[in-house]
Formats: structure tokens, C-alpha cells, sequence
């Protein structure tokens, strides 16, 4: 293993200017891929013989990059991956497409690049999350083609969901319309479970209540809202749903301010998804969300999320026992509460949780962190 002080695991190389970072784990480790200035996209693997060096990806002088809906990879098994990340596409400001690569041989070669939604609209596409469906990497993703007369705040037309797949070659599925009326820019998330893959997204009805929704994407079981939180907001709060799957066990953390008081909750679910227990509040009561969990054992998980501190934000870290509810705080610290400093993300290793996000500013890069844990 690759240590610093005390046996504490090396930090990965991040240059001043790098942002927005994201995370999969892997049979090894975790992969970890950012923004190295404005016209490249890295990634590199920590292992226990310590992190890779950093490759290229992809790079590009029309990226739109963008604080909350950051480039996904995805680790499909063996040594396939998968990665996504937003182009620019025409003029206007939110006119972008998704953009999607595979690779064989664990990142050090990639597919040409394709672009799952066949609508050739010039207009937003982006919030991309990947799961496994069968031999091929299913992906879902929100998608404006029907938006472009209207807007974000016009109730007869509104952002959908589609999901596709792709296998290893880059070619593309099925385009299937999952939902016509989602909300505009929350984050999505996807895990595999015993009854098949399970989404999770931020719905919005007419009379602009934005609950979670939980779709099986094989059909076979009903959608439904994860909780009427009661929620009524007239815009997109940038604020998405996180998931974990561990077994039958599932868990997902998201944030909600019903009568404009914001909370950050938690729910559990043990038959796969079918259904979640009633959600259980973490928050101190100054909650910013941007969500993240992973099961840290068979009982607990971890829930990072936002809230406001004294004179910027602190990054909350709780752990959290399924069936008992009990709660537990890991660790808590000061970041910045701006939409510079993305989503925080975790991972884990043996011994450790590991944390990575930005901090903004002229001489701001990719931040990371090791935290002692035992189980």
C-alpha cells in the first residue's frame, strides 16, 4: 500500500484547477475520475498497492462542465468500463449532449465516443447513471427534447427519463421513454438487485410536488414514489437521490424540504427494492444535501451530505444501522457550501473511508481525505 504518515493511504494526484471528482469501487479498490482543468478528463485506480497513474481519458475544448451533473464511470465487471461526460452540441448555453465510451481493458483503451439519445434535439441531456442489464451496461439519463418550447417552469411540457444500453463494442440498444415528467436537474442513481436493476430520480407532478421515484427498469415490478415528503417547489432543486445495493439490501439517502424546512433522510430497504422502511432524518436541521452513501458491512452504511456551517459548510459523515436506526457520527468537517465544491463522494477500502471534493477559488483544485474506520 502506498502510505503517508502514520500508515494513512496517498493522496492521488490532482493538479491546482482539477474539480468536480467521481467515484466507483471496484472487486480492488475504487476508480476515481475529475476534471484536470477545463479541457481533459483523467482517471486513476487506488488499489492496495497504491493509485495508478493518472490517464487521459478524454479531451476536448467543448466539454460542459458542470458543478452537480458530473462525468460517470462505472465499473461493469472484470476489466469493463464504462464512462460518460457532457458536449457542448450547438449555440446556446444548455445545449449539450451525453457523450459515452466503453473499455475492455480496465481504461487504458476506450471506444469511440456515442451519444445514447437519437432525438438530435440541440438542448439539455445529461445526469447519467449506469447499472448492469445482462451482458450489456443498461444507462439512464434526463433528457429535454420535449422542453425546448417551453422551459424548466412550464407544467405542459418537461424534462423525461430514457434509459438504453450499450455493450463493450459502443453499440447502442433500445431508446425507451421511462417517465414523461421528471424534475429538471437532480441527479439520478441505479443499482442492481436481485429483482433487476432499480433506479432512483427526482419525479415532479403538475401541481409541482417533487418526490423520489423508484423504477425496476426490467418491467416486472410497479413504479412508486419512495416517500410523499410533500414537497411543493416551483423549480429543480439540484438535489438528487443517493443508492446503494448490498444484497437484498438496499439503501438510499436524498434531501427534501417540505414547508421549506430541509432535511436530509435515509431508508432501507430488504427485499431488493420492492419496498423501504419509513425514512429516518440525519440531519441537524441546516441541511444543503448533495447526497452520497455506501454500505460500510451487512448492518450499516454511511451517509455523507451538506449543511450549513458557521461561515461556510460542513461535510457530514454519519454512519447508520439498518435495522436499529441507530446513528453515529464518523466525522465531521468544514467545506465550502458554494456549488463550486460539487457533490462530495465516497469510497472504501479496508480501514478507510475516502472522501474527495473541490474546492473553489483561484488557487482551488480536487480535495481528498482518508478517514479511520473499524467495523
Amino acid at each position: 500500500m502506498a502510505c503517508g504518515n502514520l500508515g494513512t493511504p496517498a493522496s492521488p494526484d490532482t493538479a491546482q484547477g482539477s474539480a468536480y471528482p467521481n467515484i466507483c469501487q471496484t472487486e480492488n479498490g475504487f476508480i476515481m475520475i475529475w476534471y484536470e482543468g477545463d479541457n481533459h478528463i483523467v482517471m486513476s485506480e487506488y488499489t492496495a498497492e497504491g493509485w495508478t497513474p493518472k490517464d487521459t481519458i478524454v479531451s476536448n475544448e467543448h466539454f460542459f462542465k458542470n458543478w452537480a451533473d458530473l462525468p460517470q464511470i462505472y465499473h461493469a465487471g472484470g476489466d469493463t468500463l464504462a464512462v460518460s461526460w457532457l458536449m457542448m452540441s450547438g449555440e446556446g448555453t444548455y445545449d449539450y449532449d451525453v457523450q459515452v465510451a466503453m473499455s475492455i481493458d480496465r481504461g487504458k483503451t476506450w471506444s469511440e465516443p456515442v451519444v445514447p439519445h437519437q432525438d438530435s434535439i440541440k438542448g439539455e441531456h445529461g445526469f447519467v447513471s449506469f447499472y448492469n442489464f445482462g451482458k450489456e451496461t443498461g444507462l439512464i439519463w434526463l433528457d429535454a427534447r420535449n422542453m425546448m418550447d417551453g422551459g424548466h417552469d412550464n407544467g405542459s411540457s418537461a424534462m423525461r427519463l430514457y434509459v438504453s444500453t450499450i455493450n463493450t463494442k459502443g453499440d447502442l440498444g433500445l431508446e425507451v421513454m421511462v417517465d414523461n415528467m421528471v424534475c429538471e436537474c437532480c441527479p439520478t442513481a441505479a443499482v442492481n438487485t436481485s429483482v433487476g436493476p432499480l433506479i432512483a430520480y427526482r419525479d415532479r407532478s403538475h401541481d409541482e410536488t417533487r418526490n423520489i421515484q423508484m423504477v425496476f427498469t426490467n418491467g416486472a415490478q410497479v413504479p412508486y414514489t419512495l416517500h410523499d415528503d410533500g414537497w411543493v417547489v416551483p423549480g429543480c432543486p439540484v438535489n438528487g437521490p443517493a443508492m446503494s445495493a448490498a444484497g437484498n439490501n438496499v439503501a438510499i439517502a436524498w434531501y427534501t424540504a417540505p414547508d421549506n424546512n430541509p432535511q436530509v433522510n435515509v431508508a432501507f430497504s430488504n427485499d431488493a427494492g420492492r419496498t423501504f422502511g419509513k425514512p429516518l432524518r440525519l440531519d441537524e436541521g441546516s441541511a444543503i444535501g448533495r447526497t452520497d452513501l455506501l454500505w460500510l458491512d451487512k448492518e450499516t452504511v454511511l451517509v455523507s451530505w451538506l449543511e450549513e456551517g458557521d461561515e461556510s459548510g460542513n461535510l457530514e459523515l454519519m454512519i447508520v444501522h439498518a435495522s436499529s436506526g441507530k446513528t453515529n457520527t464518523l466525522e465531521s468537517f468544514s467545506i465550502s457550501s458554494g456549488r463550486g465544491s460539487g457533490y462530495p463522494k465516497l469510497a472504501l477500502i479496508e480501514g478507510f473511508v475516502f472522501v474527495t471534493w473541490t474546492e473553489p477559488g483561484e488557487d482551488g483544485k480536487v480535495f481528498t481525505d482518508w478517514i479511520p474506520y473499524k467495523s
